[in-house]
């Protein structure tokens, strides 16, 4: 009887824990700001508090390298920053990614909210061929998914403006977004969402080392053709 008490505890809060709403709100622009919610409770994140200031304590002076410490430095690889996304991997993705989103959000039944949603895109760059074709790519994608999100979310009044600015040699964004959801609509989407998300992932990774190749393959044949050339 006594473990039959303990199941039910521990069932219960397991049901409570899934009940609670989370959401996380983002301000971007001049200035990043992240708030997280758990329930009642909502902490900003970013930009964090600054810390007070430690007394200042007087720094050995770093001994001066070595010849060998020197070359063995310069011989280590610089270290890649990011996934090294492109603008036809993110378009190739989205397609897949968006049917397991919708899948994910069908079981939710208008439980996630998103609310605000204000956001304003300029798109620029030094290509104006590239910077169009994102415009029109983009400004397609929204009028295909905003109508079946709109279907699936609890979304009042969203606002979305798309822009070009080709004398800006950089895309620009400003806006308001924020989500909430009970933490089982979190793992529910999630469950929907982790196969495609991995499958594409691994396509991606496929493909780069293959682009990586041809690159790395195109700069010795023209490093040999200069070395004829001399």
């Amino acid at each position: 009887m006594v473990v039959l008490w303990i199941l039910g505890i521990l069932l219960a809060l397991i049901l409570l824990i899934l009940l609670i709403r989370i959401g996380v709100k983002i301000s971007f622009g001049e200035e990043l700001r992240v708030w997280v919610q758990a329930g009642p409770v909502t902490i900003q994140i970013l930009p964090k508090k600054p810390k007070k200031k430690k007394k200042k304590t007087a720094k050995k002076k770093p001994k001066p390298k070595k010849k060998k410490e020197k070359k063995e430095e310069a011989k280590k690889p610089a270290k890649k920053k990011g996934l090294g996304l492109t603008f036809e991997d993110i378009r190739s993705a989205v397609p897949a990614l968006f049917e397991s989103l919708k899948r994910g959000l069908r079981k939710t039944r208008h439980r996630v909210r998103i609310k605000p949603m204000r956001v304003s895109v300029t798109f620029g760059g030094d290509d104006p061929s590239k910077v169009a074709e994102m415009y029109g790519w983009s400004s397609g994608a929204m009028w295909t998914m905003m109508p079946q999100l709109e279907r699936l979310l609890n979304m009042p009044d969203p606002r979305i403006h798309l822009d070009v600015d080709y004398e800006s040699l950089r895309t620009q964004a400003e806006g308001q977004v924020g989500i909430s959801l009970l933490i089982a609509d979190l793992f529910a989407i999630g469950w929907c969402f982790a196969i495609p998300l991995l499958k594409w992932f691994l396509a991606f990774r496929k493909a780069k080392k293959a682009r990586e190749k041809a690159a790395s393959q195109s700069k010795t044949d023209n490093n040999h053709v200069e070395d004829k050339g001399e």
